[in-house]
Formats: structure tokens, C-alpha cells, sequence
């Protein structure tokens, strides 16, 4: 079977998408909806005598599918075959059939931005897209939400005259066999500095979506914030800005300043963590939006706050950990940097991951300690945290730092991080972790540097995220700031096997710096989201084209089908 059959959640989708794309809605007492005409045992599948490797691969698929949900074993024959026996056809792709003809017609005469179209004829169903990549969509689509939710007497849930048609987007991967395609939906400013004579800085950009709030309509909503490191502003506002979009990402405006609510006279506006409390945990529920971040009291503190109005008002919790001095370049450097939040079902506990100085040993060569590494705190109440625990603590010569962190579908965490000094490579190459369990790392582990089949292999400022889309194992996500050999001055890479391999393409938000003299910082701690249904929510900050010594942060919806 193409994919572990769960769409059983996604009937309701089916059902609902008959009634807002223009198709006709089920009559059952015209015998259009549930019927003969629909039972999928009476079709032959049909699919052009001359056609791509990948489409003649889904169409083998899009057979054994059929055949595993509703135990019809239908035929395939090429379109220039006589098989007049049968007049009940599914069409897959570009055919000689007249009703592919007519669905491609009805498909442009929409808004000129839906790619593919599922028509259904009186006894044809034509599946078929604008180019190969939107018609291999389009049956993975059919695969994933209209074939498991057939009936028990082998009955679609589609009427005659129902049409569905969709926008897939820019295409910016598809698979050899024709089963996974990787489009860019939606493109974006989240945030763009609003004096030309202001760099705010816009590095360490990060998003969430909110799907646990008690009431429905706030589900839905788009946070997104930023590092705030005024490095030429004049007003010298060093608040995290909150960015809020109710349209999934179409438009967004600005709706809070955060200030830290628990230290005074601090000097905030470091590296931001936003995160939503997906179960009750102490007394904050389920839903709160929680917000980590950096400040330099003036020791360098990890500082916890959280808002249960959707991100427009914050309150104070508390000081997870608390460093020292932070001296740039220094081996003396104690800081604490880069929060990652994240919380474990199993156990109910929030962990905060982090970057730790504080063991930086003794001289530039960072005698009897390390020269930085990982370590986390978790709670069960967000205000009395845990001693300090290492997940990455390698020799004195290795730098670890920057961690990022994520659980895939086969249960196992993995976190990846920058290791700085690792043999073999240059620049501080992103390296990879796996456990069972969130206090499970073996914190002398290495792990693997994350690279594709090529050999090129991300740098510095690295982040991980998984979706259930793309095949059995998902798709693993991973970017950073910098990647050799790359148009973009960063790829973004992609593992389909639980990060054994990895694919990789141009960074679908271009970072690239074209001048030097400028100083910014493209691609510095990127954010990644997926949402339940494995849609990736993703920000960057890419230099801004209309001022070239600033930054913006963009955003891009990436759909894997």
C-alpha cells in the first residue's frame, strides 16, 4: 500500500471538498451519489500508452491501493487499448479520452491557479493535471483521501458532476517513483524592518501554529517572532516583536512587544522560542503559548514566559537557568544561548534544551572542560526545574552548540547541532542524534553529520522537523545557514527514511548575502512547524531586496503529498 492507511480522520475532508469546489453535492435519490455508477469494482484504470516512468510506477500503486482498501482488483490497460467491454474508466494523467480532454478544459477555465483536477463523469473519472508533477499530485491525492474512504461495498465518496481542484504551488521536488512531490503553497513577508535606516536584525525566526486551543476558531492561528538584536537601530528597542496570521500564512501584522516580565533592567531581545502546551502541565493548560528566550541581566539568563490570550499579552514564570558573563571570542564566555522547548507524553515533563558554557574549562584550549556544550532541565509544573543534564558534551576540541530538536513517527527523538571542529569537516557541520526517550542521549556520542548522496553537508545554525506526509517513514526536514555547493547559499535537505539518507534541493526562501560588506546573517537559526495534517510551516530571514543592508523575515507553506 502507498501509505499507512490513517486518512480514516480525513473523511471529513473528502466529504467537504465536493461542497466548496464547485461540484455538485450527492442526490442518493437521482442515483447520482452512491450507486452502480460509483462502485469502484466496475472500473478499468486507464493511463496513457505513452507516459513518464513515474506515472506508469503510480499507476501500479494507485492499482495495489485500490485493491488493499476495497479488495477490488481492477484492470489497467494503456489508452490506445479496445476495451469496449467496459465503459466505466478511471483516466490517470494526460489520456485520449474525451472527458480528459473536457476535465482539462473545465480545469482552465477556473482561476487560473488550481493545477490539477478529479472530475467525474457519468461513467468515466478523470484524474489529471496541468504538468506530470501536478497530475502525479493529483493521484497521491486520490490515494490518500478519496480511496480510503470508500465504503464497505466498495462505493466513492464522490458524485457524478463533483469536481475537485486544487493549487499545488511551485514544485520543488518530486521522487523518481512518482509517489512524493514537494511544493512551495504560499510566500510571504512575516516581517520587514519599518525604517530603511534600521536593521532590527531578523535571525533566530520562529513560528508555531496553534492546534490545542479551547476554543476552535483560535486553531489555526499563525505566531511567529524574531531575535531583536538592534545592531544599527536607532530607537533601540530590543522587545521581541509577535507576528500573528489568521489566513494561514497569507498576511500577517504584528500584535505584541514582549518585554521580560521576571528580570529587571535586563537587556532582552535574544534568540526566541515559541511553543504550545499540547496537554495540561501544573497549573498552565493545555494551549498556553509558552516563550523561551535569551537575556543579560547582565549574566546571560534562559528566561520562560507564556500568553493565554493567543500571543497578544505575556506574563512572567520564571528563570530556567542562569549563566555568566558572556565574552565574545573569549574563552572566559559563560553564557547560556538558543532555547529549544519541547514536551514528552510518556513522561509529562517539559524540557528545555539548551547551548551551556559554564564548563568551558580552563585557556583557549578549554583545559579540563568543554568548549561548549548541550544541556536541558525539564519540569512538571514550568516553575521548579531539574538539575542540568548534558545531551552533547564532546572534547575540549569540538564546539556543540545551537540545538534543534523533533520526534518522528517511529517513536525516537532526534536532535540535531552544530559541531564545530568535527574531523573531516569544515566550518561547523550539522550533525545528528537519536534516543528513545528525551533523558536518554549518550551525551559522548558524536552521531552523524547530516549530507546528501553528493557528499555536501549543512553548516552552523541548524533546524529539524518531521511530518507524517511523504511515505511511510515521513519526511525528515533539515536546514541550516550555510551548505557547500548550493545556489542558495543553504539547501534545504530531506530524509524519507528517518535520516538513513538525504535528498536535497535549493532553500525555497533564497538567504543568499551577494556582498560581504553588509555583515548580515541569512539563514542564522531558521524555524520550522508541521502541523498534524504534515504541512511545514517555515521562516527565514533572507536579506531584504529593496534595502540591501537589511533583513526581512520571510515565510513559505510547503505541502508534501
Amino acid at each position: 500500500m502507498k501509505r499507512f492507511i490513517c486518512a480514516l480522520l480525513l473523511i471529513i475532508t473528502v466529504i467537504s471538498l465536493s461542497s466548496c469546489t464547485g461540484g455538485s453535492k450527492k442526490d442518493d435519490s437521482k442515483d447520482k451519489g452512491i450507486g452502480k455508477a460509483l462502485d469502484i469494482s466496475a472500473y478499468t484504470i486507464v493511463r496513457p500508452d505513452i507516459a513518464s516512468s513515474a506515472l506508469v510506477n503510480v499507476t501500479r500503486v494507485f492499482k495495489t491501493t485500490v485493491r488493499d482498501v476495497t479488495k477490488a482488483d481492477l484492470k489497467v490497460i494503456t489508452d490506445d487499448t479496445d476495451d469496449s467491454e467496459n465503459e466505466y474508466e478511471i483516466l490517470l494523467g494526460n489520456t485520449n479520452r474525451k472527458e480528459t480532454a473536457d476535465a482539462l478544459e473545465a480545469l482552465k477555465s477556473k482561476t487560473k491557479k488550481e493545477a490539477f483536477i478529479i472530475k467525474v463523469f457519468d461513467k468515466k473519472i478523470a484524474i489529471v493535471g496541468i504538468s506530470n508533477e501536478d497530475t502525479l499530485i493529483a493521484l497521491n491525492f486520490f490515494m490518500d483521501h478519496v480511496i480510503p474512504s470508500s465504503n464497505a461495498e466498495k462505493t466513492l465518496p464522490l458524485a457524478v458532476g463533483d469536481d475537485i481542484s486544487k493549487k499545488t504551488g511551485e514544485v520543488i521536488y518530486a521522487s523518481d517513483d512518482g509517489l512524493t512531490v514537494i511544493t512551495v503553497e504560499e510566500r510571504s513577508d512575516v516581517y520587514v524592518p519599518s525604517d530603511v535606516l534600521i536593521n532590527e536584525g531578523c535571525t533566530y525566526g520562529k513560528i508555531i501554529k496553534l492546534e490545542h486551543q479551547a476554543d476552535e476558531k483560535n486553531n489555526g492561528i499563525l505566531l511567529a517572532s524574531k531575535e531583536n538584536g538592534a545592531y544599527t537601530t536607532k530607537a533601540k528597542d530590543y522587545r521581541w516583536p509577535v507576528m500573528k496570521s489568521t489566513d494561514d500564512g497569507k498576511t500577517w501584522k504584528e500584535i505584541a512587544r514582549i518585554e521580560d516580565k521576571v528580570n529587571k533592567g535586563s537587556t532582552p531581545g535574544y534568540q526566541p522560542c515559541l511553543y504550545e502546551l499540547p496537554a495540561d502541565v501544573g497549573s498552565f493548560k493545555k494551549g498556553t503559548v509558552l516563550f523561551a528566550s535569551c537575556v543579560r541581566t547582565p549574566a546571560t539568563t534562559m528566561l520562560l514566559q507564556y500568553s493565554v490570550d493567543q500571543g497578544k499579552t505575556w506574563k512572567g514564570i520564571c528563570n530556567v537557568d542562569q549563566g555568566g558573563l558572556y565574552n565574545q571570542g573569549d574563552w572566559s564566555s559563560e553564557g547560556l544561548w538558543e532555547p529549544a522547548v519541547v514536551y514528552e507524553e510518556e513522561t509529562g515533563r517539559v524540557y528545555c534544551f539548551y547551548s551551556d558554557e559554564l564548563e568551558n574549562g580552563t585557556g583557549n584550549d578549554h583545559e579540563g572542560g568543554h568548549n561548549q556544550r548541550l544541556v536541558y532541565k525539564y519540569s512538571t509544573d514550568l516553575v521548579n526545574w531539574s538539575e542540568k543534564f548534558e545531551c552533547v558534551a564532546l572534547s575540549k576540541s569540538i564546539r556543540a552548540g545551537m540545538i534543534s530538536i523533533t520526534r518522528m513517527g517511529n517513536g525516537k527523538w532526534v536532535l540535531v547541532y552544530e559541531g564545530c571542529g568535527i574531523p573531516g569537516y569544515g566550518g561547523c557541520p550539522i550533525t545528528m542524534k537519536f534516543a528513545d526517550a528525551l533523558d536518554a542521549w549518550d551525551p559522548e556520542e558524536v552521531g552523524t553529520v547530516v549530507k546528501n548522496s553528493a557528499g555536501h553537508y549543512l553548516s552552523s545554525a541548524p533546524v529539524i522537523s518531521w511530518s507524517p506526509a511523504g511515505g511511510e517513514c515521513g519526511t525528515l526536514f533539515v536546514t541550516a545557514n550555510n551548505s557547500i555547493k548550493s545556489t542558495t547559499d543553504c539547501d534545504l535537505f530531506f530524509s524519507f527514511d528517518y535520516g538513513k539518507t538525504f535528498h536535497s534541493v535549493p532553500n525555497p526562501i533564497n538567504i543568499l548575502n551577494k556582498s560581504d560588506e553588509y555583515k548580515l546573517y541569512g539563514g542564522y537559526s531558521p524555524g520550522m512547524y508541521v502541523d498534524k495534517e504534515g504541512t511545514l510551516y517555515y521562516v527565514n530571514n533572507p536579506p531584504n531586496p529593496k534595502v540591501k543592508w537589511q533583513e526581512k523575515l520571510e515565510f513559505v507553506r510547503i505541502k508534501i503529498y
